[in-house]
């Protein structure tokens, strides 16, 4: 009997694959490792059952022609999928591997299960493609867990965007995830901590022209397109006002995780985001026009936006101005007068300074007066802010 002639010459014990060629294969190759996507599904699982049987885990280069299900497995020795096919979905929910498990170059055609799945050893998706969700809420790592070049463009056709769910994910003391070369813009990580993951030349969603964790656009588009990120919140009994704090704890995190590494533009974005959820965590904060956040939003953009502070500043002063010049200022010697000398009457004003050549004719005018040494000198100190974060942080 013919054996297989799949590019894999050794499995990992140094032996040729010694699955026997599948008839139905032009090529000659096994049932496991044929491209068929026709290929006999029954033949396929005896196949497959037969090698879980062994405790043989060499997946290399398998292609599998439709569901599979290895929900609940307990893998007890070195799990290799490296370049494995899957033509639906995979589900390894509650999947537990004991050691490493390599997932390079594999690709899912549709949604890749790992629910509640764990990992007590190394794990590598590198150059992995996942054309559907990858759920990975309520697993747990216990080793380094690398994520590198997921989804990459390759060919001349997009890659399918990486959306993934790594909600309340948990660790054990070397536990830790690691993302480098890829796009986060689909990806939620509500509930994890975020201390214990570390990020390489990542993309972020990019909203309004910042940073974003996925969660906030979830939150923003009241659960999006995808139903499992609403499960998931619901779960755990979180209310609109309990995901905002959840979310606004992973900006935290992310604020610290990007400070250490010395990336303070990235961890600029980051505060602004903590800011605005801790503001709509609160009905108050997040409805009273004049809650101190609120102001503190608009008229800085939580001491990130320096344009907008300016904006705001010109603003107060020149509408201070037209309003002056509207109620009426003379010279001392009773000439009224215009725009311009209301402005210079404004500017010193603010600078604590009693003009002495011009006043006020109305009690508003006073007002406006008095008005313009606690407004415009706040503004000025929050611009000031604003462009001591943003310049700082660009160095």
């Amino acid at each position: 009997m013919t054996t297989c002639k799949s590019w894999m010459k050794y499995s990992w014990s140094g032996e040729y694959c010694s699955e026997p060629a599948w008839e139905g294969d032009p090529e000659g190759l096994c049932i496991l490792h044929s491209l068929k996507p026709d290929k006999d599904k029954s033949i396929f699982e005896q196949a497959l059952q037969g090698k879980l049987a062994r405790e043989d885990y060499d997946f290399r280069e398998v292609f599998f022609p439709g569901r599979v299900s290895l929900a609940q497995h307990r893998f007890k020795k070195p799990v290799n999928f490296s370049g494995a096919r899957f033509a639906s979905w995979a589900n390894l929910r509650e999947t537990e591997f004991f050691e490493e498990v390599d997932f390079s170059y594999a690709k899912f055609s549709q949604a890749a299960i790992f629910e509640k799945a764990v990992f007590s050893g190394p794990v590598r998706f590198e150059n992995t493609e996942i054309s559907g969700e990858a759920d990975f809420r309520g697993a747990t790592f216990a080793g380094l867990a690398a994520f590198r070049h997921l989804n990459d463009p390759g060919g001349s056709s997009p890659p399918p965007r990486f959306t993934a769910y790594f909600h309340y994910v948990t660790f054990g003391p070397q536990g830790r995830l690691q993302f480098q070369d890829l796009s986060l813009a689909y990806v939620s990580f509500l509930g994890t901590d975020m201390r214990r993951l570390e990020f390489h030349n990542v993309r972020w969603h990019l909203f309004r022209g910042r940073q974003t964790v996925y969660d906030e656009i979830l939150l923003r588009q009241k659960g999006g397109p995808f139903i499992i990120s609403l499960t998931s919140w619901f779960e755990h009994g979180l209310n609109y006002e309990g995901i905002c704090a959840r979310v606004g704890q992973l900006y935290r995190y992310l604020k610290l995780n990007y400070e250490q590494a010395g990336d303070q533009k990235q961890a600029g974005d980051f505060h602004y985001g903590e800011m605005e959820m801790h503001r709509r965590a609160n009905p108050w904060r997040r409805w009273f026009p004049l809650s101190w956040y609120n102001l503190y939003w608009v008229l800085s953009g939580y001491g990130e936006k320096p344009l907008r502070a300016l904006g705001w500043l010109l603003g107060l002063l020149f509408g201070l101005g037209a309003l002056l010049t509207l109620l009426g200022l003379t010279s001392a010697a009773g000439t009224p007068m215009g725009l311009e000398s209301a402005l210079i009457f404004i500017l010193q004003q603010a600078t604590l300074i009693h003009p002495e050549w011009a006043r006020p004719l109305t009690p508003g005018g006073e007002l406006i007066g008095s008005l313009s040494r606690l407004l415009l000198p706040a503004q000025l100190a929050l611009l000031i802010l604003a462009l001591r974060n943003s310049l700082g942080r660009r160095r």
